[in-house]
């Protein structure tokens, strides 16, 4: 019974989800029966980095950034004239393999969040590899993971060394260990004085602690990594009550759904059958794909994780995952950092004729996805001034941006980013464009694995995308170019809202798939390719020389002896003081002479 009297508003039934990601919090409100998008408010997040390579969060002002989106979305339902009571459930989106430790008897954080891209974990990750003689996938057969900086079990042993009093707390028994979703859980539903700690399969799929095929915290995992299992949170399904909002003005809504970012993202563009993928692009981006009830272990560099699972008794379905850590993060990072911003609106759109070929069909296919050029496309590889002042041609320039190292497919902790190609002549753009196609190669370096991981499933023909970056037309039209695959874009910014909506829709049955699949999926843009395979192969060549240099950065370390060419003197010292090739021939003649003479006078 809802607040007017049993009777809801014309939008009928609606869902709440509040999402908590890299660089923002959200939450919108839905109209179940078609998925429209009532009221939503946002705040940003700013990841504290206190160190180079570190990525935290204060976990207390996480909370009440949520809270206030939360709260203010509520608000905002009023001043549209819609009962709040009319929300019928709360589901909850977050970033994966964040980690928060907490107290559970004061409800205060033990320390700062671990954020999923932080890279402190270094000498923890080379302790391991070092116990394990350098086999980085170990442990892969029972939790489907590589060990590597991002995941959850490697932050939670750094903060058992290097963080006063999270021993203490743990030996004591008041230690609580989650992921972003457990934390929200726990506060949404009363904190210290009722919280429930849980987590679901998705997110507890990322710490490396989870037996992937029970789906239960596993021991043998737990003394691996020196981790007491009594501060781990409950595992649940995805769609699900879990609980009940414990105070403000949802008091008394269920929280009936959970998922990491990722998986909801392949939920919400339906993507659930077996063989189908989804790319979401954003700060980092990562492209799964379904592979149904199998349990697929990769030997390419691919991960292997819970899909979903859609209630407590259902089969759950699995996936396997390409992590790129950085995409969008990288764009940003030039134009912040370098100040690389073009004098075009646009730089995809000021350099993207030097990123298609020549043709008529590529021509009007580029005035209508970039209208910024307005004359005709020159031939791949030639210079073009555009309108706006700059030098429409990538120049050879490539950009490898394996900033806090190479996840998928080498997970090479150690790797750093590099640019190569740089002139005096190298423009903004130019690099700019080349950061772009660096997010497209990398997916082809996924895609690659997957088609060798899975030689008998058909060849993957259709990615589906989204996230922010994906609402760069140009970027999506590059990256079906680069892949040779078309690229499904559904008109939703949020695909992995729309993913917790349907997860909590089917745990309060206000929704069903089909019903889902009806009425609530977005129109799609289609986007093929331009690219002939030679074109595609040519620049992938380059790409993958590049990225060799960038996995050897470590393979000399300061201790190790470097022979300078001439130590200080005339470089061609060498070279004059070697001996000529003639005369080494010529000597060694006379050499083989004189000994033959020897032999024959009684000298041998």
């Amino acid at each position: 019974m809802n607040g007017n009297g049993g009777h809801r508003s014309k939008f009928g039934s609606l869902i709440g989800v509040l999402y908590v990601g890299h660089t923002s919090c959200k939450c919108l409100i839905y109209a179940t029966r078609n998925a429209e998008v009532l009221t939503c408010h946002e705040s940003s997040l700013e990841p504290l980095s206190p160190q180079a390579g570190w990525v935290e969060f204060e976990p207390l002002a996480l909370w009440a950034t949520a809270r206030v989106c939360l709260e203010t979305a509520v608000q905002n339902l009023i001043i549209l004239d819609i009962n709040p009571h009319d929300i019928v459930a709360v589901g909850v989106c977050n970033q994966r393999e964040t980690t928060v430790l907490w107290d559970r008897t004061t409800g205060k954080p033990l320390c700062n969040a671990i954020g999923w891209c932080d890279t402190r974990t270094s000498s923890v990750v080379g302790s391991i590899l070092q116990r394990v003689r350098g086999k980085k996938h170990y442990l892969k057969s029972v939790c489907g993971l590589t060990v590597s900086n991002c995941f959850s079990a490697v932050k939670l042993r750094w903060m058992m060394e290097h963080v006063d009093g999270v021993q203490r707390a743990m030996d004591e028994g008041r230690a609580a260990f989650g992921t972003l979703d457990s934390w929200i859980i726990w506060m949404l539903t009363g904190g210290v004085e009722a919280g429930i700690h849980v987590t679901d399969v998705t997110n507890a799929s990322r710490t490396m602690l989870m037996n992937l095929e029970r789906r239960v915290w596993d021991e043998r995992l737990c003394r691996f990594f020196r981790i007491p299992s009594n501060i781990l949170p409950e595992i649940r399904s995805c769609s699900e009550v879990y609980g009940y909002i414990n105070e403000g003005p949802l008091s008394g809504t269920p929280i009936a759904s959970c998922l990491g970012d990722q998986q909801a993202a392949l939920l919400g563009q339906m993507c659930l059958g077996a063989g189908q993928a989804n790319c979401t692009i954003d700060e980092g981006m990562f492209v799964l794909f379904n592979t149904a009830r199998e349990i697929i272990d990769s030997d390419h560099g691919l991960l292997s994780t819970v899909a979903f699972q859609l209630g407590p008794r259902a089969d759950p379905h699995y996936a396997l995952e390409g992590a790129i850590a950085h995409a969008g993060s990288s764009i940003g990072w030039l134009k912040r950092t370098l100040a690389l911003d073009p004098v075009a609106s646009d730089a995809m759109n000021s350099s993207a004729s030097a990123l298609f070929p020549d043709g008529p069909a590529n021509t009007q296919l580029m005035a209508s996805f970039c209208s910024a050029v307005s004359s005709p496309v020159p031939p791949y590889g030639e210079t073009k001034t555009l309108a706006g002042g700059g030098v429409g041609q990538r120049g050879g320039v490539i950009f490898v941006p394996a900033f806090s190292g190479y996840y998928t497919p080498y997970w090479r902790y150690k790797a750093r980013g590099m640019m190569f190609g740089i002139t005096l002549q190298t423009t903004p753009q130019q690099i700019l464009a080349a950061a772009h196609e660096a997010i497209c190669h990398q997916v082809r370096e996924v895609l690659e694995s997957l088609a060798k991981d899975c030689p008998t499933w058909p060849r993957l023909a259709k990615l589906t995308v989204g996230g922010d970056l994906s609402e760069q037309r140009a970027l999506v039209q590059l990256l079906s170019d680069l892949n040779g695959v078309l690229v499904e874009r559904p008109q939703t910014s949020t695909p992995a809202c729309l993913g917790a909506m349907l997860a909590a829709g089917l745990a309060t049955e206000i929704l069903s798939i089909d019903q889902f699949r009806q009425n609530c999926v977005p129109p799609i843009d289609l986007f093929s390719t331009a690219f002939n395979s030679s074109q595609r192969d040519m620049k992938f060549r380059r790409w993958k020389m590049a990225v060799d240099r960038c996995l050897n950065f470590d393979s000399v370390s300061d201790s190790d002896p470097v022979k300078l060419i001439g130590d200080g003197r005339d470089p061609d010292s060498y070279v004059r003081c070697s001996i000529p090739g003639s005369v080494f021939i010529v000597s060694s003649f006379v050499l083989i002479v004189a000994a033959q003479l020897m032999k024959q006078h009684g000298f041998a």
